[in-house]
C-alpha cells in the first residue's frame, strides 16, 4: 500500500514527498511550485542497470478550493493563502485503487513573485498502526489575517490554519485525528533574535522510529526530536550560511541507519548526526536533495530535485537524479538520472525504490514539460534488495 498526503506519499510505512516550499518565506530558499497532481503510464525508459517504471499517481488539483479561501491581501513578495484541502490517500500499488484517509486538513498558497507555492500536508511516516504527518507553515503566520464581522466562513478557515499549521499529527485507521506537536509554532519561536538565521519554520521532513520521532524544520534549519507526548527537543541547528542559492542549509530529510541519523539538505549537503553532534560528510555527487531514505545494507538513497547551481530555473528539468551513498566506505554512484523534478523516495516492500517525479507539475497541463502532472517511478534495484 502507498500513503498519499496532500503532497506525499507513504508505502509501507516509509516516504515519498512530492516537491514545493523547503525554506523560508523569503523565497531564497524555494522556488518551486506544488500541488496534488494526476497521472498514470507504463513502462517509459530504461536505464543499463536500472529499469524505470511509471507508476499510477494520484489526481488533484493545484491551488485551493474558492469556497474556503482566505488570504491576508497583501501583494508578492507577501501573499499568502489558506483553505482546508490537504487530505491523505492510501492508494493500493497493484490494482491503483485509491481511499481517503482524511481530508480537510489545513493547506495554502504562497506567492513571492512567480509562481505560486502550495504546501500543506508535508512528510508522512508510519507507525504503530497511525499515519503521523507533518503540517506546514506555523500558526503566528495568520496574526494579521482579515475576517469581515459575521463571515463564518473565514473564521472557520483562519480557525483551522491557527489549530492546524506546523502541526505534526497523527491519523488513525478511521480517519481520527489528534496533534501531537506544534513543531512550526516551535520553530518559529525559537528563531527569534538569532540573526542571521531567519525568523521563520517550515517543518518538513519526518521520521518515525521505535526510539521517538524526528523532524527537520526547513525554515528554522532544525532538526528536532519529538517525544510521544509532544516535547521537543533541538538537536543540531545548521546554522551554515551562503552567499549563493540556498542562502542556508536548508535540512529535507531524514533517513537511519543502525549507528546514526543522515540529514539531506537542499544546500547539497549530507549530515551524520550521532551522539558527538552533526558532522558533515563528503558526497560530492548531491545538488539540491529533498528526499532520502535507506535500505538493510547500510545504503542510504539521495534525491537531488535538480542539478543545475543555483534555484531551478529553464535548465532544470530532467536534471534530477537518485544518489547511492554507502554509511561503510563512503563510496557514492548515481542509482537513476534525468528525471524531472523527482523529490522523494522510499523502499518498497518489494526491495525497490519508488520516487515521485514531475513534483512541480500541475494537473491542469500548464507547464508544457510535463502535461500528464505528477507522477510515481519504480527504480528496480540490483537481486541484493528487490524481489522481482
Amino acid at each position: 500500500m502507498v500513503w498519499e498526503g496532500s503532497h506525499e506519499l507513504e508505502t509501507e510505512g516509509l516516504r515519498l514527498c512530492r516537491a514545493g516550499r523547503a525554506g523560508g518565506r523569503s523565497g531564497t530558499k524555494s522556488g518551486l511550485r506544488r500541488g496534488q497532481q494526476e497521472s498514470g503510464g507504463e513502462w517509459l525508459q530504461q536505464s543499463a542497470r536500472h529499469r524505470l517504471l511509471k507508476w499510477p499517481a494520484v489526481g488533484g488539483r493545484i491551488g485551493l478550493a474558492r469556497s474556503a479561501r482566505v488570504c491576508n491581501g497583501k501583494k508578492p513578495p507577501e501573499t499568502l493563502c489558506i483553505s482546508n484541502t490537504g487530505r491523505i490517500t492510501r492508494i493500493n500499488t497493484s490494482t491503483g485503487a485509491r481511499s481517503t484517509l482524511i481530508s480537510g486538513l489545513f493547506s495554502a498558497v504562497e506567492n513571492h513573485g512567480g509562481p505560486d507555492e502550495a504546501l500543506g500536508p508535508e512528510a508522512l511516516s508510519v507507525s504503530g498502526g497511525r499515519v503521523l504527518n507533518i503540517l506546514g507553515l506555523y500558526p503566528q503566520a495568520f496574526d494579521d489575517f482579515p475576517c469581515a464581522a459575521g463571515n463564518t466562513a473565514c473564521a472557520q478557515t483562519l480557525a483551522l490554519a491557527r489549530a492546524q499549521a506546523g502541526h505534526l499529527i497523527s491519523v488513525g485507521a478511521d480517519g481520527s485525528l489528534r496533534s501531537v506537536a506544534s513543531v512550526g509554532s516551535f520553530g518559529y519561536n525559537w528563531t527569534a533574535n538569532k540573526a542571521p538565521q531567519e525568523h521563520d519554520a517550515n517543518p518538513y521532513g519526518l521520521l518515525a522510529t521505535k526510539d521517538g520521532i524526528y523532524v527537520t524544520d526547513a525554515g528554522a534549519n532544525l532538526l528536532e526530536s519529538v517525544s510521544k507526548r509532544g516535547g521537543i527537543k533541538v538537536l543540531p541547528h545548521f546554522g551554515l550560511q551562503y552567499p549563493g542559492f540556498p542562502s542556508d542549509e536548508v535540512p529535507d530529510c531524514i533517513a537511519r541507519t543502525e549507528d546514526a541519523l543522515w540529514v539531506g539538505t537542499l544546500a547539497g549537503h549530507l549530515f551524520r548526526i550521532d551522539d558527538d553532534g552533526a558532522t558533515q560528510v563528503a558526497a560530492p555527487l548531491l545538488r539540491h536533495v529533498t528526499g532520502c531514505t535507506r535500505d538493510s545494507n547500510g545504503n542510504i538513497y539521495l534525491v537531488s530535485m535538480w542539478n543545475n547551481l543555483g534555484p531551478p530555473g529553464m535548465d532544470s528539468p530532467f536534471t534530477g537524479n537518485i544518489v547511492k551513498f554507502n554509511t561503510g566506505s563512503g563510496a557514492s554512484s548515481m542509482v537513476a538520472t534525468g528525471l524531472d523534478f523527482p523529490n522523494m523516495v522510499t523502499i518498497g516492500p518489494d526491495g525497490n525504490l519508488y520516487v515521485t517525479a514531475d513534483s512541480i507539475c500541475p494537473a491542469d497541463g500548464s507547464l508544457g514539460f510535463c502535461p500528464n502532472g505528477g507522477t510515481v517511478w519504480k527504480v528496480r534495484l540490483p537481486s541484493e534488495n528487490n524481489q522481482d
